[in-house]
């Protein structure tokens, strides 16, 4: 089997967490992330606090060449939610992923990556998926047809505990969209995720199938809840109590072949982000070596399954 072609990413701010701290410490790392050898996508986002230093992270996008795939923040807790019951909340927050639209479309995005909110429980699930449905049709909207909008399901355990959720409902989310006349619109599946999600690789990506437009690489913990990685953390591959590495990002990958997810027509190729945090005592370049390192040895052993 010949290894088919994608662009490969590093997202900025899981290799660099105290990013998430502060406006500075975002821009000074987003400069070293964007010049880190091997990649031709970054995943990334502009601060919302800031007009110089957002200012200053579009210019260093668009001076770096590379493939920009926008990651809008969760908007989680009481004053946020996409499918808040509260409409002053919902519009809250759908007028701040909108300004996140208009930052992704300021770098050049075509792809952007967005979340549901908090789970409500079973009581109100269904209610609230419609009131999600709503939400992304009026983004897609905003967003027209130059930037996909991707959903990415998260757990509804002991990680983020977010309403999608479970992939078959995430698909029959994005197919409610499509129904409603928004074709830019899509699945991110991470790797990272599905553990935590009680799915199989297997199960995961052959139903998100024909609808997966990114594709995060990663681990999670899920066996000790005293380690500091515990739950959505995204440690790194091999990480002591975590979930992936070599063998099973090989799964995977295998998996992502079997969908067809490589098989895309056109110029755009597929991508792959790498979206872990650096191994405990090494620095954000020589973890980013060893994503790569150990992805080749995926690839080798993908080839084999």
């Amino acid at each position: 089997m010949s290894r088919p072609h994608y662009r490969l990413g590093i997202n900025h701010h899981l290799l660099y967490p105290a990013s998430l701290d502060s406006a500075s410490a975002h821009g000074d790392s987003l400069a070293e992330a964007l010049a880190l050898p091997g990649f031709e996508v970054t995943d990334c986002y502009v601060p919302s606090s800031g007009e110089e230093a957002q200012t200053r992270a579009i210019a260093r996008i668009a001076a770096s060449g590379r493939e920009p795939i926008y990651n809008c923040p969760l908007m989680l807790g009481p004053d946020w939610g996409p499918h808040h019951p509260d409409v002053v909340v919902r519009e809250r927050t759908r007028d701040e992923a909108k300004r996140h639209i208009d930052r992704a479309k300021s770098i050049g995005a075509r792809k952007m990556v967005v979340a549901s909110g908090d789970d409500p429980g079973p009581e109100r699930r269904e209610e609230e998926m419609a009131l999600m449905i709503a939400y992304m049709i009026d983004l897609c909207a905003y967003a027209g047809a130059g930037l996909c909008l991707m959903i990415e399901p998260f757990d509804r355990s002991i990680g983020r505990n977010l309403l999608i959720g479970p992939t078959v409902e995430a698909v029959a989310v994005v197919e409610a969209v499509r129904s409603a006349g928004c074709e830019n619109i899509g699945l991110l599946v991470d790797m990272g995720h599905i553990p935590l999600m009680g799915e199989s690789f297997r199960h995961a990506v052959a139903t998100a199938g024909r609808h997966i437009r990114h594709v995060h690489l990663g681990s999670c913990v899920m066996r000790d809840s005293r380690d500091p990685l515990y739950g959505d953390m995204h440690p790194p591959w091999g990480y002591p109590g975590g979930e992936n590495d070599v063998a099973e990002a090989a799964e995977f990958l295998r998996c992502l072949i079997d969908a067809g997810y490589f098989e895309v027509e056109g110029e755009e190729s597929p991508t792959l982000t790498l979206e872990m945090r650096p191994y405990p005592g090494m620095t954000e370049r020589s973890s980013a070596e060893l994503f790569i390192r150990k992805l080749e040895q995926a690839w080798q052993e993908a080839e084999r399954l």
